[in-house]
């Protein structure tokens, strides 16, 4: 005589939620999250293809919870919230243009220093008509900012000096601020929609 088979007792750590029901919503729930932060295209702009390895984790963590049960859950939300806070409160939005702000500044320097190197080799012709083609040491800076030059000329049609404009290229994606360095190699900024004046605030070395 067959003795009749009953039900699986539930796992200890598993939830009646299946796999594959899990990975689909978990799925779901991703695409949702990187909607929200690539508004207007902003996150594309910010950290390009090679960021949207960031957004594993959170797929990642989705399925985890799905697959846990109720308890688990909840153990699992206490470890992460304390996470997430101290990751979200150190990277803001100051903290995440640091590195491209340093780097644009860096880059007018870099520009300022080929004008006066150029002033120094030919004397009574001043400053060129144009800003020397050079590789930037810091590239993203042409990413993240457009470079204009605008030269002061004397009476006789000679460059005597000049401001170097840096002013953000995506204003809506959270770049508030312009710079712009001087012939002396004075850096300006300012957070108006507009390109930095020696007049604005001074940036000091």
């Amino acid at each position: 005589m067959e003795t009749p088979v009953g039900p699986k007792p539930k796992s200890w750590f598993r939830s009646d939620v299946g796999w594959t029901k899990a990975v689909t919503w978990s799925a779901v729930l991703t695409l949702i999250l990187f909607a929200v932060a690539n508004w207007h295209g902003c996150w594309l702009f910010r950290h390009g293809f090679r960021g949207l390895v960031v957004f594993l984790y959170p797929l990642v963590w989705l399925v985890l919870f799905l697959a846990l049960r109720t308890k688990w859950r909840i153990v699992l939300l206490l470890v992460t919230i304390p996470a997430v806070v101290q990751i979200v409160g150190f990277h803001g939005i100051a903290e995440m243009n640091a590195g491209a702000e340093s780097g644009v500044v860096e880059a007018l320097h870099q520009m300022q220093s080929s004008l006066q190197a150029y002033h120094d080799d030919h004397g009574q012709q001043g400053y060129p008509d144009a800003l020397p083609t050079e590789r930037l040491s810091y590239l993203p800076a042409q990413k993240y900012y457009r470079f204009a030059y605008v030269p002061s000329r004397s009476g006789d049609g000679r460059i005597v000096s000049y401001l170097i404009q840096a002013t953000p290229a995506r204003r809506d994606c959270s770049f508030p601020r312009s710079f712009t360095i001087t012939d002396d190699g004075r850096v300006f900024w300012t957070v108006e929609p507009r390109a930095a004046t020696p007049s604005d605030a001074f940036l000091p070395e």
